[in-house]
Protein backbone atom coordinates (compact mmCIF):
# COMPACT_ATOMS: atom_id res chain seq x y z
CA UNK A 1 0.00 0.00 0.00
CA UNK A 2 1.30 3.52 -1.32
CA UNK A 3 1.65 6.30 1.33
CA UNK A 4 -1.11 7.89 -0.88
CA UNK A 5 -3.54 5.11 -0.25
CA UNK A 6 -2.79 4.66 3.24
CA UNK A 7 -3.19 8.54 3.66
CA UNK A 8 -7.18 7.87 1.67
CA UNK A 9 -7.99 5.43 4.01
CA UNK A 10 -7.27 6.87 7.08
CA UNK A 11 -8.58 10.30 6.09
CA UNK A 12 -12.44 8.33 5.17
CA UNK A 13 -11.94 6.55 8.19
CA UNK A 14 -11.50 9.88 10.05
CA UNK A 15 -14.43 11.10 8.36
CA UNK A 16 -16.98 8.62 9.16
CA UNK A 17 -15.88 8.54 12.55
CA UNK A 18 -16.60 12.52 12.91
CA UNK A 19 -19.27 12.39 10.86
CA UNK A 20 -20.85 9.57 12.86
CA UNK A 21 -20.81 11.05 15.85
CA UNK A 22 -22.82 14.45 14.69
CA UNK A 23 -24.98 12.60 12.97
CA UNK A 24 -25.95 10.17 15.96
CA UNK A 25 -25.90 13.51 18.18
CA UNK A 26 -29.07 14.96 15.88
CA UNK A 27 -30.48 11.31 16.47
CA UNK A 28 -30.26 11.45 20.10
CA UNK A 29 -31.94 15.00 20.11
CA UNK A 30 -34.71 14.81 17.44
CA UNK A 31 -36.46 11.04 18.36
CA UNK A 32 -37.18 12.33 21.62
CA UNK A 33 -38.36 15.81 21.06
CA UNK A 34 -41.13 13.28 18.68
CA UNK A 35 -42.19 11.22 22.09
CA UNK A 36 -42.71 15.04 23.89
CA UNK A 37 -44.74 16.14 21.44
CA UNK A 38 -42.17 18.90 20.68
CA UNK A 39 -42.89 18.88 16.37
CA UNK A 40 -41.87 22.57 16.06
CA UNK A 41 -38.80 21.76 17.55
CA UNK A 42 -37.83 18.55 15.77
CA UNK A 43 -38.91 20.42 12.46
CA UNK A 44 -36.14 22.93 13.20
CA UNK A 45 -33.57 20.46 13.71
CA UNK A 46 -34.41 18.69 10.61
CA UNK A 47 -34.77 22.26 8.35
CA UNK A 48 -30.93 22.86 9.95
CA UNK A 49 -29.69 19.70 9.40
CA UNK A 50 -30.51 19.63 5.77
CA UNK A 51 -29.06 22.93 5.40
CA UNK A 52 -25.64 21.40 6.09
CA UNK A 53 -26.30 18.06 4.39
CA UNK A 54 -24.86 18.52 1.19
CA UNK A 55 -24.43 16.04 -1.75
CA UNK A 56 -20.84 14.58 -1.83
CA UNK A 57 -19.83 15.50 -4.95
CA UNK A 58 -20.48 19.07 -4.00
CA UNK A 59 -18.12 18.68 -1.19
CA UNK A 60 -14.92 17.13 -2.73
CA UNK A 61 -15.65 17.17 -6.43
CA UNK A 62 -18.14 14.64 -8.79
CA UNK A 63 -15.15 13.46 -9.92
CA UNK A 64 -13.14 13.30 -6.47
CA UNK A 65 -10.76 10.07 -6.93
CA UNK A 66 -9.64 10.74 -3.52
CA UNK A 67 -12.76 9.44 -1.98
CA UNK A 68 -14.50 7.54 -4.39
CA UNK A 69 -17.91 6.06 -4.78
CA UNK A 70 -18.17 5.18 -1.07
CA UNK A 71 -18.21 8.91 0.28
CA UNK A 72 -21.12 9.91 -2.46
CA UNK A 73 -22.97 6.70 -0.73
CA UNK A 74 -22.15 8.21 2.59
CA UNK A 75 -23.52 11.66 1.68
CA UNK A 76 -26.62 10.02 -0.09
CA UNK A 77 -28.26 7.95 2.06
CA UNK A 78 -27.43 10.55 5.47
CA UNK A 79 -28.93 13.00 3.34
CA UNK A 80 -32.11 11.21 2.24
CA UNK A 81 -32.56 9.89 5.72
CA UNK A 82 -33.27 13.68 6.91
CA UNK A 83 -35.01 14.42 4.32
CA UNK A 84 -37.28 11.78 5.38
CA UNK A 85 -37.38 12.53 8.67
CA UNK A 86 -38.25 16.20 8.07
CA UNK A 87 -41.68 14.26 6.60
CA UNK A 88 -41.81 12.18 9.38
CA UNK A 89 -42.50 14.77 11.58
CA UNK A 90 -45.24 15.98 10.00
CA UNK A 91 -46.77 12.59 9.73
CA UNK A 92 -46.31 12.74 13.13
CA UNK A 93 -48.15 15.62 14.13
CA UNK A 94 -50.97 14.70 11.85
CA UNK A 95 -51.16 11.60 13.38
CA UNK A 96 -51.35 13.05 17.13
CA UNK A 97 -53.67 16.12 16.11
CA UNK A 98 -55.91 13.19 14.84
CA UNK A 99 -56.43 15.27 11.31
CA UNK A 100 -56.67 12.28 9.49
CA UNK A 101 -60.22 11.93 10.62
CA UNK A 102 -61.00 15.12 9.49
CA UNK A 103 -63.45 15.36 6.16
CA UNK A 104 -61.57 17.02 3.24
CA UNK A 105 -64.82 16.69 1.08
CA UNK A 106 -66.55 13.63 0.68
CA UNK A 107 -63.63 11.62 1.89
CA UNK A 108 -61.29 11.36 5.03
CA UNK A 109 -57.68 12.99 4.94
CA UNK A 110 -56.50 9.33 6.46
CA UNK A 111 -56.05 8.56 2.61
CA UNK A 112 -53.15 11.60 2.63
CA UNK A 113 -51.49 10.46 6.00
CA UNK A 114 -51.72 6.95 5.22
CA UNK A 115 -50.00 7.50 1.67
CA UNK A 116 -47.47 9.95 3.10
CA UNK A 117 -46.63 7.08 5.86
CA UNK A 118 -45.96 4.42 3.12
CA UNK A 119 -44.05 6.78 0.91
CA UNK A 120 -41.76 7.27 4.31
CA UNK A 121 -41.60 3.47 4.21
CA UNK A 122 -40.65 3.10 0.97
CA UNK A 123 -38.10 5.87 0.84
CA UNK A 124 -36.48 4.68 4.57
CA UNK A 125 -36.03 1.17 3.22
CA UNK A 126 -33.89 2.51 0.39
CA UNK A 127 -31.82 4.00 3.57
CA UNK A 128 -31.60 0.82 4.38
CA UNK A 129 -30.52 -0.96 1.17
CA UNK A 130 -27.76 1.89 0.44
CA UNK A 131 -26.80 1.75 4.17
CA UNK A 132 -26.43 -2.21 4.42
CA UNK A 133 -24.97 -2.73 0.88
CA UNK A 134 -22.22 -0.42 1.45
CA UNK A 135 -21.27 -1.79 4.88
CA UNK A 136 -18.01 0.72 4.75
CA UNK A 137 -18.41 1.80 8.61
CA UNK A 138 -20.21 1.27 11.89
CA UNK A 139 -22.49 4.37 11.12
CA UNK A 140 -23.20 3.27 7.88
CA UNK A 141 -24.73 -0.17 9.31
CA UNK A 142 -26.19 1.98 12.59
CA UNK A 143 -27.94 3.91 9.69
CA UNK A 144 -29.15 0.44 7.74
CA UNK A 145 -30.48 -1.12 11.15
CA UNK A 146 -32.10 2.33 12.47
CA UNK A 147 -34.04 2.71 9.19
CA UNK A 148 -35.14 -1.08 9.05
CA UNK A 149 -36.64 -0.49 12.85
CA UNK A 150 -38.28 2.76 11.93
CA UNK A 151 -39.60 1.17 9.49
CA UNK A 152 -41.63 -1.32 11.48
CA UNK A 153 -42.31 2.17 13.72
CA UNK A 154 -44.20 3.02 10.91
CA UNK A 155 -46.02 -0.36 9.97
CA UNK A 156 -47.36 0.15 13.43
CA UNK A 157 -48.48 3.45 13.34
CA UNK A 158 -50.39 2.92 9.85
CA UNK A 159 -52.26 -0.15 12.19
CA UNK A 160 -53.23 2.21 14.71
CA UNK A 161 -54.81 4.90 12.62
CA UNK A 162 -56.66 2.17 11.54
CA UNK A 163 -58.30 0.74 14.58
CA UNK A 164 -59.05 4.69 15.26
CA UNK A 165 -60.91 5.10 12.18
CA UNK A 166 -63.06 1.93 13.81
CA UNK A 167 -63.23 4.31 17.17
CA UNK A 168 -64.63 6.90 15.03
CA UNK A 169 -67.23 5.06 13.41
CA UNK A 170 -68.64 3.21 16.54
CA UNK A 171 -69.68 6.45 17.45
CA UNK A 172 -72.56 6.65 14.81
CA UNK A 173 -73.70 2.59 15.87
CA UNK A 174 -76.54 1.74 17.99
CA UNK A 175 -74.15 -0.54 19.52
CA UNK A 176 -70.77 -0.72 20.26
CA UNK A 177 -68.53 -4.14 20.36
CA UNK A 178 -66.05 -3.27 22.34
CA UNK A 179 -64.65 -6.66 22.09
CA UNK A 180 -63.56 -6.06 18.56
CA UNK A 181 -61.36 -3.25 19.51
CA UNK A 182 -59.68 -4.81 22.42
CA UNK A 183 -58.61 -7.84 20.14
CA UNK A 184 -57.70 -4.98 17.16
CA UNK A 185 -55.60 -2.95 19.60
CA UNK A 186 -54.07 -6.55 21.71
CA UNK A 187 -52.28 -7.13 18.66
CA UNK A 188 -50.79 -3.93 17.62
CA UNK A 189 -49.62 -4.29 21.35
CA UNK A 190 -48.18 -7.27 20.61
CA UNK A 191 -46.81 -6.74 17.44
CA UNK A 192 -45.13 -3.76 19.07
CA UNK A 193 -42.98 -5.50 21.46
CA UNK A 194 -41.60 -7.30 19.00
CA UNK A 195 -40.18 -4.48 16.71
CA UNK A 196 -38.36 -1.49 16.15
CA UNK A 197 -36.69 -1.80 19.57
CA UNK A 198 -33.55 0.07 18.33
CA UNK A 199 -31.59 1.94 21.23
CA UNK A 200 -32.22 5.55 19.36
CA UNK A 201 -36.12 4.75 18.96
CA UNK A 202 -36.67 3.78 22.58
CA UNK A 203 -38.67 6.94 23.42
CA UNK A 204 -41.00 6.39 20.54
CA UNK A 205 -41.31 2.72 21.64
CA UNK A 206 -41.91 3.56 24.66
CA UNK A 207 -44.58 6.48 24.27
CA UNK A 208 -46.14 3.95 21.67
CA UNK A 209 -46.93 1.26 23.90
CA UNK A 210 -47.72 3.95 26.51
CA UNK A 211 -50.84 4.73 23.70
CA UNK A 212 -51.56 1.32 23.14
CA UNK A 213 -51.65 0.46 26.89
CA UNK A 214 -53.68 3.16 27.50
CA UNK A 215 -56.72 2.79 25.25
CA UNK A 216 -56.41 -1.08 25.51
CA UNK A 217 -56.96 -0.86 29.66
CA UNK A 218 -59.89 1.45 28.88
CA UNK A 219 -61.33 -0.77 26.77
CA UNK A 220 -61.02 -3.76 29.04
CA UNK A 221 -62.59 -1.28 31.95
CA UNK A 222 -65.53 -0.47 29.79
CA UNK A 223 -65.90 -4.45 28.84
CA UNK A 224 -65.62 -5.32 32.10
CA UNK A 225 -68.18 -2.72 34.29
CA UNK A 226 -70.89 -3.68 31.92
CA UNK A 227 -70.33 -6.91 33.23
CA UNK A 228 -70.75 -5.17 36.70
CA UNK A 229 -67.72 -6.49 37.81
CA UNK A 230 -66.17 -4.04 40.78
CA UNK A 231 -62.38 -4.91 41.25
CA UNK A 232 -61.43 -5.93 37.70
CA UNK A 233 -62.69 -2.57 36.39
CA UNK A 234 -61.11 -0.33 39.12
CA UNK A 235 -57.38 -2.25 38.14
CA UNK A 236 -58.13 -1.58 34.01
CA UNK A 237 -59.07 2.21 35.27
CA UNK A 238 -56.17 2.05 37.39
CA UNK A 239 -53.50 0.87 35.09
CA UNK A 240 -54.76 3.15 32.30
CA UNK A 241 -54.42 6.14 34.63
CA UNK A 242 -50.58 5.00 35.49
CA UNK A 243 -50.19 4.16 31.56
CA UNK A 244 -51.44 8.44 30.73
CA UNK A 245 -49.51 9.96 33.79
CA UNK A 246 -46.69 8.32 32.68
CA UNK A 247 -47.11 9.60 28.83
CA UNK A 248 -47.72 12.70 30.09
CA UNK A 249 -44.75 13.43 32.66
CA UNK A 250 -42.76 12.52 29.61
CA UNK A 251 -44.05 15.13 27.38
CA UNK A 252 -43.73 17.64 30.27
CA UNK A 253 -45.99 20.05 28.56
CA UNK A 254 -46.99 23.56 30.58
CA UNK A 255 -50.64 24.71 30.78
CA UNK A 256 -51.55 28.15 28.99
CA UNK A 257 -52.16 31.11 31.27
CA UNK A 258 -55.65 31.87 31.91
CA UNK A 259 -57.33 34.17 29.10
CA UNK A 260 -58.53 37.65 30.08
CA UNK A 261 -61.87 36.49 30.46
CA UNK A 262 -60.41 34.42 33.39
CA UNK A 263 -60.63 30.62 32.02
CA UNK A 264 -57.61 28.27 31.44
CA UNK A 265 -57.72 25.15 29.41
CA UNK A 266 -56.39 22.29 31.34
CA UNK A 267 -55.12 20.31 28.22
CA UNK A 268 -54.07 23.46 26.27
CA UNK A 269 -50.61 22.38 24.12
CA UNK A 270 -51.72 18.94 24.50
CA UNK A 271 -52.57 16.77 21.14
CA UNK A 272 -56.39 16.13 20.37
CA UNK A 273 -55.68 11.83 21.00
CA UNK A 274 -54.17 12.33 24.16
CA UNK A 275 -56.38 14.86 25.32
CA UNK A 276 -59.59 12.51 24.20
CA UNK A 277 -57.64 9.15 25.98
CA UNK A 278 -57.87 11.47 29.48
CA UNK A 279 -61.68 12.57 28.74
CA UNK A 280 -62.30 8.46 28.21
CA UNK A 281 -60.33 7.98 31.37
CA UNK A 282 -62.52 10.39 32.75
CA UNK A 283 -65.62 9.58 31.44
CA UNK A 284 -65.33 5.72 33.01
CA UNK A 285 -64.53 7.09 36.31
CA UNK A 286 -67.92 8.46 36.41
CA UNK A 287 -69.86 5.72 34.77
CA UNK A 288 -67.82 3.29 37.70
CA UNK A 289 -69.26 5.95 40.16
CA UNK A 290 -72.63 5.50 39.30
CA UNK A 291 -72.47 1.38 38.80
CA UNK A 292 -70.70 0.79 41.76
CA UNK A 293 -72.55 3.83 44.33
CA UNK A 294 -73.85 1.72 46.21
CA UNK A 295 -70.37 0.02 47.08
CA UNK A 296 -68.42 2.81 47.04
CA UNK A 297 -70.76 4.53 49.75
CA UNK A 298 -70.77 1.91 51.89
CA UNK A 299 -66.85 2.68 52.55
CA UNK A 300 -67.09 6.50 53.19
CA UNK A 301 -69.35 8.86 54.44
CA UNK A 302 -72.50 10.71 52.34
CA UNK A 303 -70.78 13.77 52.08
CA UNK A 304 -67.24 12.65 51.24
CA UNK A 305 -69.28 10.42 48.46
CA UNK A 306 -70.86 13.54 47.38
CA UNK A 307 -67.60 15.33 47.15
CA UNK A 308 -66.24 12.41 44.99
CA UNK A 309 -68.76 12.18 42.47
CA UNK A 310 -69.05 15.87 42.02
CA UNK A 311 -65.20 15.87 40.50
CA UNK A 312 -65.54 13.31 38.23
CA UNK A 313 -66.12 14.51 34.48
CA UNK A 314 -70.04 13.51 34.97
CA UNK A 315 -72.09 13.28 37.57
CA UNK A 316 -74.18 10.78 36.22
CA UNK A 317 -75.59 10.30 40.02
CA UNK A 318 -76.82 13.80 40.11
CA UNK A 319 -78.49 14.15 36.84
CA UNK A 320 -80.23 11.14 37.86
CA UNK A 321 -81.34 12.16 40.81
CA UNK A 322 -82.16 15.71 39.54
CA UNK A 323 -84.34 13.82 36.89
CA UNK A 324 -86.14 11.77 39.08
CA UNK A 325 -87.37 15.08 41.12
CA UNK A 326 -88.29 17.24 38.10
CA UNK A 327 -90.33 14.66 36.36
CA UNK A 328 -91.97 13.65 39.21
CA UNK A 329 -90.86 10.00 38.44
CA UNK A 330 -91.73 7.06 40.96
CA UNK A 331 -88.44 5.33 41.05
CA UNK A 332 -85.26 5.39 38.67
CA UNK A 333 -83.34 2.70 37.81
CA UNK A 334 -80.00 0.97 36.11
CA UNK A 335 -81.10 -2.88 35.84
CA UNK A 336 -78.51 -5.05 34.95
CA UNK A 337 -79.27 -8.34 33.51
CA UNK A 338 -77.66 -11.62 34.98
CA UNK A 339 -78.72 -14.31 32.91
CA UNK A 340 -77.23 -12.83 29.90
CA UNK A 341 -73.81 -13.05 32.09
CA UNK A 342 -74.26 -16.58 32.85
CA UNK A 343 -71.83 -18.26 35.50
CA UNK A 344 -69.38 -15.24 35.22
CA UNK A 345 -71.59 -13.60 37.04
CA UNK A 346 -70.52 -12.39 40.96
CA UNK A 347 -72.14 -9.66 43.54
CA UNK A 348 -70.15 -6.49 43.09
CA UNK A 349 -67.21 -4.99 45.59
CA UNK A 350 -64.61 -7.75 46.29
CA UNK A 351 -64.98 -11.46 46.33
CA UNK A 352 -62.30 -14.16 47.60
CA UNK A 353 -61.65 -15.96 44.81
CA UNK A 354 -62.64 -19.60 46.25
CA UNK A 355 -65.51 -18.41 47.74
CA UNK A 356 -69.02 -20.52 45.55
CA UNK A 357 -71.47 -18.27 43.70
CA UNK A 358 -74.47 -18.41 43.15
CA UNK A 359 -76.09 -17.09 39.77
CA UNK A 360 -79.29 -15.50 40.86
CA UNK A 361 -82.29 -17.26 39.69
CA UNK A 362 -86.20 -15.60 38.44
CA UNK A 363 -87.32 -11.95 39.78
CA UNK A 364 -83.25 -11.73 41.07
CA UNK A 365 -81.66 -12.13 37.93
CA UNK A 366 -82.42 -8.80 37.08
CA UNK A 367 -81.06 -6.68 39.82
CA UNK A 368 -80.86 -3.27 40.69
CA UNK A 369 -77.06 -1.55 40.49
CA UNK A 370 -78.77 1.91 40.91
CA UNK A 371 -81.72 2.92 42.63
CA UNK A 372 -83.05 6.43 43.61
CA UNK A 373 -84.93 7.36 45.41
CA UNK A 374 -85.43 3.65 47.01
CA UNK A 375 -82.70 1.68 47.66
CA UNK A 376 -85.30 -1.72 47.42
CA UNK A 377 -86.72 -2.20 44.13
CA UNK A 378 -90.77 -2.09 44.34
CA UNK A 379 -91.97 -4.90 44.23
CA UNK A 380 -95.11 -4.35 42.67
CA UNK A 381 -93.85 -3.31 39.42
CA UNK A 382 -90.64 -5.93 38.96
CA UNK A 383 -92.64 -8.49 37.43
CA UNK A 384 -93.55 -5.75 35.13
CA UNK A 385 -89.77 -4.38 34.31
CA UNK A 386 -88.37 -7.65 33.64
CA UNK A 387 -90.86 -9.26 31.64
CA UNK A 388 -90.34 -5.75 29.63
CA UNK A 389 -86.88 -6.07 29.24
CA UNK A 390 -86.85 -10.16 28.75
CA UNK A 391 -89.45 -9.41 25.56
CA UNK A 392 -87.80 -5.96 24.29
CA UNK A 393 -86.52 -6.03 20.48
CA UNK A 394 -83.05 -5.98 20.65
CA UNK A 395 -82.94 -2.51 18.24
CA UNK A 396 -85.03 -0.79 20.12
CA UNK A 397 -83.68 3.08 21.39
CA UNK A 398 -86.69 3.82 24.03
CA UNK A 399 -89.96 1.88 25.07
CA UNK A 400 -92.78 3.20 26.83
CA UNK A 401 -95.71 0.97 28.15
CA UNK A 402 -98.74 2.24 30.20
CA UNK A 403 -100.51 -0.79 32.06
CA UNK A 404 -103.60 -0.14 33.28
CA UNK A 405 -103.89 -2.52 35.79
CA UNK A 406 -100.94 -1.22 37.60
CA UNK A 407 -101.95 2.26 36.79
CA UNK A 408 -98.16 2.97 35.79
CA UNK A 409 -96.00 4.09 32.95
CA UNK A 410 -92.94 2.35 32.25
CA UNK A 411 -89.79 3.90 30.18
CA UNK A 412 -86.72 1.73 28.99
CA UNK A 413 -83.86 2.34 27.19
CA UNK A 414 -80.65 0.40 26.83
CA UNK A 415 -77.42 1.94 28.06
CA UNK A 416 -75.13 -0.98 28.02
CA UNK A 417 -74.93 -3.83 26.79
CA UNK A 418 -76.42 -5.98 29.77
CA UNK A 419 -77.87 -2.72 31.67
CA UNK A 420 -81.36 -1.32 31.15
CA UNK A 421 -82.56 2.23 32.51
CA UNK A 422 -86.09 2.29 33.81
CA UNK A 423 -88.08 5.28 34.81
CA UNK A 424 -91.27 4.14 36.45
CA UNK A 425 -94.36 6.86 36.65
CA UNK A 426 -97.32 5.52 38.95
CA UNK A 427 -99.64 7.55 36.84
CA UNK A 428 -100.08 7.97 32.83
CA UNK A 429 -97.88 9.37 31.34
CA UNK A 430 -97.45 10.31 27.56
CA UNK A 431 -94.62 8.35 25.50
CA UNK A 432 -94.45 12.05 23.42
CA UNK A 433 -93.46 13.74 26.80
CA UNK A 434 -90.81 16.20 25.92
CA UNK A 435 -88.71 16.43 28.71
CA UNK A 436 -88.74 12.65 29.41
CA UNK A 437 -87.94 11.40 26.41
CA UNK A 438 -85.17 14.05 26.11
CA UNK A 439 -83.25 12.99 29.26
CA UNK A 440 -83.37 9.55 28.39
CA UNK A 441 -82.28 9.52 25.26
CA UNK A 442 -79.09 11.71 26.17
CA UNK A 443 -78.67 10.35 29.19
CA UNK A 444 -78.45 6.75 27.59
CA UNK A 445 -76.23 8.24 24.85
CA UNK A 446 -73.87 9.40 27.29
CA UNK A 447 -73.68 6.80 29.36
CA UNK A 448 -73.31 3.96 26.27
CA UNK A 449 -69.98 5.98 25.49
CA UNK A 450 -71.66 6.65 21.87
CA UNK A 451 -71.60 10.22 22.58
CA UNK A 452 -67.84 10.40 23.10
CA UNK A 453 -66.49 8.29 20.92
CA UNK A 454 -68.71 10.34 17.93
CA UNK A 455 -66.34 13.07 19.43
CA UNK A 456 -63.56 11.38 18.76
CA UNK A 457 -63.15 13.24 15.24
CA UNK A 458 -61.66 16.94 15.43
CA UNK A 459 -63.59 19.92 15.59
CA UNK A 460 -66.71 18.18 17.08
CA UNK A 461 -67.81 19.63 20.26
CA UNK A 462 -68.51 17.73 23.00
Amino acid sequence: MTFCELYKVILVMALESASGSREEKFLETFFPLISQFAFDKAKDLTEKEKETVKPAGAVFGSSSSVFGSSSSLFGSTWGLLVHCLAQFVTAEKAYMSLSFLEQKGFFHRSKDLKSLYQNLITEIKKVEDSSDQSRQGEFEQLLAHLSGHLCHYLTAKLKTMEFYEQISAMGTMKVINYSDLVIVITDIVQSCSKSFHHPLLSPLKATFGLECDAILHLLQAQILMSDWKFLASLMQLYEAHTKLTTWGATAQLKETKKSTFGSSSKHSGWPALYIWLTKYKGFLLSKFSLYFYDVLQKHTTNNEMKGLITKATEDFVARLMTFQRRSDAHYVSLVLDVQSLGSSYISPGYNHPEKNHTTPQGLDSFPSIFSYPQSERPAQHWPNVVSLISNRPQDSKMICVHDKKAQSTYFLSQVDTKVTLVVIFESKKSEKDSYVNNFIVEFSSSLKGTKLFNHFKPGIKG
